[in-house]
């Protein structure tokens, strides 16, 4: 009967979790529109995640390099596969936040900061992907001798990042391998 019972209450707060990450995914389900205009959703394959982040480590100056700052959610699988291809070893994260408990885009806050010496210099902050801009230009004021590193830039953000893998059209949505709404691509 305990053993019952406490599946049950594990069970009731594992839903209740369960509520609270849907409830903070902020992934709307009519993302195709996209204030007013029509946005084309590319799902990414891992395999083109792996080979964009050797394009960005083939860019990268390692000898100039103390450390890489993954910018967090976005940047972490890329920070992971680019130091896989690097000397370097010291691998922070920065997180940042731009959404509220209502999924509506607020003020950019950071919450956690790594704290680094020398205005950033020799540190490359690496992100998933540039939209806007916001959040790169935000940490170069805070870091302005980093340098800034991302897979994917849209026009209206490229000219924040310092190294990008490929460019993408600003109305295109990425759904990145890791994001839970991902589908497998039927050829990957």
């Amino acid at each position: 009967m305990k053993k019952l019972l406490l599946l049950a209450v594990f069970s009731l707060n594992f839903n209740q979790a369960d509520a609270k990450i849907e409830k903070r995914t902020c992934l709307p389900a009519d993302v195709l529109v996209k204030e007013g205009a029509v946005v084309s959703k590319n799902y990414l394959s891992d395999n083109e995640i792996r080979t964009l982040s050797r394009d960005i480590a083939d860019k990268i100056d390692f000898a100039r390099v103390k450390g890489l700052v993954a910018i967090t959610r976005g940047g972490l699988a890329p920070t992971l596969l680019i130091s896989q291809n690097s000397p370097v070893k010291d691998i922070r994260t920065i997180s940042v936040s731009s959404y509220g408990e209502d999924c509506k885009r607020g003020e950019l806050k950071i919450i956690t900061d790594p704290k680094l010496e020398n205005q950033g210099e020799g540190f490359v902050f690496i992100d998933d992907l540039v939209d806007s801009g916001e959040t790169l230009r935000k940490i170069r004021v805070m870091y302005p001798k980093a340098k800034f590193a991302v897979l994917y830039a849209k026009p209206a953000g490229e000219s924040a990042a310092d190294i990008f893998a490929k460019k993408v059209p600003q109305g295109e949505w990425l759904v990145f391998p890791w994001e839970p709404d991902w589908i497998a691509p039927k050829n990957n």
